[in-house]
């Protein structure tokens, strides 16, 4: 049910809309009436998308999921082809045929099939296999349902998968650093790193992301300093930011 049913009014032949006029008396009181045979749910989904400040803040989470699950697909799913990469040729990357057999032919989906590698070489669980699918299956809701996501109040971001996102890009990446890297890369031979290092050893990618999620709960404190940082130093440096 809408509560308003009067077209809105256009000026020319562009059809921009004129700002509003005020309700009259007669017009609220009809609202109200309205709203008293209005579905409660109906009400609060409303609220929620004419809410200026809850609008902005789920579009802002809404933003932010999808940008975290795509870090995290970049992982996911590239690292097992970097596994399988095999230099140069004819000007492209040769990625071994092994890629095909060890990695693709473990599901039909690529997504998936990465992640059953990530698994089988002990980098993740079972249950991180299920949080896998879950974030994705959130993704896919989130990018093909946003009008619901931000109207309606049957249809929420799940912040705790937004964190999971997090989660399982610091663990595919670390143990990427601790198994993989430090081993294959020259620039790190014969270096001694102390337990807590490599427990925290992270890539610049879980780094974004760490700096990005505070601001799903309207904090960006953390990133201002950094930014308010940042600016100090490159003045210093007579360093102009475009």
């Amino acid at each position: 049910m809408s509560f308003f049913t009067r077209e809105p009014r256009v000026a020319g032949k562009a059809g921009i809309g004129l700002p509003p006029r005020d309700m009259t008396d007669e017009e609220i009181q009809r609202i109200r009436r309205l709203a008293g045979k209005v579905n409660p749910d109906t009400i609060a989904s409303w609220a929620k998308f004419l809410n200026p400040d809850a609008l902005k803040q789920n579009l802002i989470i809404c933003g932010l999921y999808l940008a975290a699950f795509e870090l995290l697909k970049q992982s996911l799913i590239g690292r097992p082809k970097d596994f399988f990469w095999n230099g140069i040729r004819d000007g492209e990357d040769y990625i071994s045929p092994e890629y095909e057999t060890k990695v693709l032919a473990l599901h039909k989906h690529r997504y998936t099939a990465s992640a059953l590698w990530w698994q089988k070489m002990g980098a993740i669980d079972a249950a991180d296999l299920d949080k896998l699918r879950e974030v994705r299956e959130h993704r896919d809701e989130i990018a093909h349902n946003m009008p619901k996501m931000l109207g309606t109040i049957e249809h929420c971001i799940k912040v705790d998968l937004l964190c999971a996102c997090h989660d399982l890009l610091f663990k595919m990446d670390n143990w990427w650093i601790r198994n993989i890297e430090i081993d294959s890369n020259p620039d790190l031979e014969g270096q001694a790193f102390a337990p807590d290092e490599l427990n925290g050893a992270t890539s610049s990618s879980a780094l974004f992301l760490s700096l990005m999620l505070p601001i799903a709960a309207g904090d960006d404190s953390r990133l201002r300093s950094l930014y308010e940082m940042w600016t100090e130093a490159m003045t210093k440096a007579e360093i102009q930011p475009e």
